[in-house]
């Protein structure tokens, strides 16, 4: 069965939201790991070391397996320590 060309612009449009909002997903989780790494340091916020929020984002990372695979958990991490360390100089 052939599928029309118009149906195949809509399912092709249809993927491009979707991987658009999979990765603003990813972005705001992203975010509040690192919020949530720096608040839970906070009662020390002027020494939080880099060490800390790898630690704590490495263990509180897990809750998000069930969302991210792969590279993706890897990568997810990743800028969620960036993001906790530009967080962490700007407010110093």
């Amino acid at each position: 069965m052939e599928i029309s060309r118009s149906v195949q612009d809509e399912l092709a449009k249809r993927d491009e939201i979707i991987l658009a909002l999979e990765m603003l997903v990813v972005d705001q989780a992203s975010r509040l790991l690192a919020f949530e790494a720096i608040l839970c340091n906070s009662g020390k916020i002027n020494h939080v070391s880099e060490e800390d929020l790898v630690r704590y984002i490495d263990k509180e990372s897990g809750r998000f397996k069930n969302y991210l695979e792969g590279e993706g958990l890897v990568g997810f991490k990743d800028r969620a320590n960036r993001v906790a360390k530009d967080f962490l100089y700007k407010s110093k």
